[in-house]
């Protein structure tokens, strides 16, 4: 039964993998992504907050990365979510003193750490689920092991 419930596991986290992999489902969108970040914070012109984090800081940080990289090198890394993520990271560094200048500029002093936020928070409802499943599963392995264990104990009470 153990077993079972330790192929199960490996299945499910198989299963997160390959969405990961294939770019399917929760995974569909690269958070990490300029076409992403301009999808959020840039199509709402009505937030002056977005409006703010779009001139100051996802417009910065995405010509930030198109001259340190050539078009074709650019492409390849907001193509792999891992490298886009650290690349984001590093312009992120590199432009926040002026970025932190132009969101004074317009008022929005806060807005840095609203954007650091919501960054980090934006594939916590998936991680959460996955972890809750992993959690569940422990749970299942921990009760038949302390069922085998008392089995156990009942049948060495016999010799």
């Amino acid at each position: 039964m153990i077993k079972r419930i330790f192929w199960n596991l490996v299945f499910i986290a198989a299963v997160i993998y390959g969405l990961y992999y294939y770019k399917v489902w929760p995974f569909k969108n690269n958070v990490a992504g300029f076409e992403y970040l301009r999808g959020k914070y840039c199509e709402q012109q009505d937030a002056p907050r977005k409006t703010a984090i779009c001139d100051c800081i996802v417009r910065a940080a995405e010509l930030d990365m198109k001259t340190r990289f050539k078009e074709a090198e650019y492409t390849a890394v907001q193509a792999d979510r891992a490298s886009s993520a650290y690349a984001l990271q590093k312009s992120l560094t590199s432009i926040k003193p002026d970025a932190m200048r132009c969101l004074k500029q317009q008022g929005q002093d806060s807005a840095w750490d609203f954007f650091v936020t919501d960054l980090a928070t934006l594939d916590n409802e998936l991680l959460k689920k996955a972890k809750g499943i992993l959690s569940s599963g422990a749970e299942k392995i921990e009760t038949l092991w302390q069922d085998k264990k008392a089995e156990k104990a009942a049948i060495d009470a016999r010799y």
